[in-house]
């Protein structure tokens, strides 16, 4: 499945009105951003400990995504009007595959960026407890290029923040798999249990680059 680029302001909208669909304590936008200073740092923290073997390395840093994404949010977005017809037990197998995939799709956008330093450099605010969190990512052996930037869609929920999105070269990751996930089951007639299978074979692949 092919990425597009869906940063454009439209799409972006759509995407803020999709997702906050859940209530949210009011927070603000400096606890945004030590929030992804401090989990995102610490991800890619866990990336560079060549004291921990591949392995032991890959199961840190999935356990360690989990606690930061809310992956049942995201996996529900992803699917749209799909989940409206789809049995109970096609929608929990897809969630279940859907947030191993996502874990692995960022570990693997994370891995790119292993021995860099994340920069916090400020923060929108959307709504109550709806954030968008501006970073560079540091490269010590740039040679004076310019930092590549980042984003994160930060949602809170019940005094709780969670990452629901991240803008990596442009492109919202939700937003663009969204795209992918419906353009799949249009060609499958609305199989969400193809999709499954579909996305438990591409998290395969993810891993098996990793190891």
């Amino acid at each position: 499945m092919t990425r597009k680029n869906f940063g454009n302001f439209v799409a972006y909208v759509a995407t803020v009105t999709m997702l906050a669909l859940l209530p949210a304590r009011a927070q603000d936008a400096t606890e945004a951003q030590s929030y992804v200073q401090s989990n995102v740092q610490s991800a890619l923290s866990i990336l560079q400990d060549h004291s921990l073997s591949s392995g032991e390395r890959r199961d840190r840093i999935h356990t360690f995504l989990l606690s930061l994404l809310d992956t049942q949010r995201i996996a529900l977005f992803m699917l749209g009007s799909a989940k409206d017809t789809a049995s109970p037990d096609a929608i929990a197998a897809y969630t279940e595959a859907c947030r191993d995939f996502m874990v692995a799709n960022y570990d693997s956008k994370l891995g790119g960026y292993a021995g860099q330093t994340l920069r916090v450099t400020g923060a929108t605010q959307h709504g109550p407890g709806d954030f968008v969190v501006q970073a560079q990512l540091i490269d010590p052996n740039a040679g004076g290029k310019p930092p590549p930037e980042v984003a994160f869609r930060i949602i809170a929920d019940d005094g709780k923040l969670y990452i629901v999105d991240a803008n990596v070269e442009g492109v919202w990751l939700a937003v663009a798999e969204r795209d992918d996930f419906q353009g799949f089951l249009a060609a499958h007639k609305g199989d969400v249990s193809a999709l499954t299978a579909h996305l438990k074979e591409m998290t395969s692949q993810l891993n098996a680059s990793a190891a």
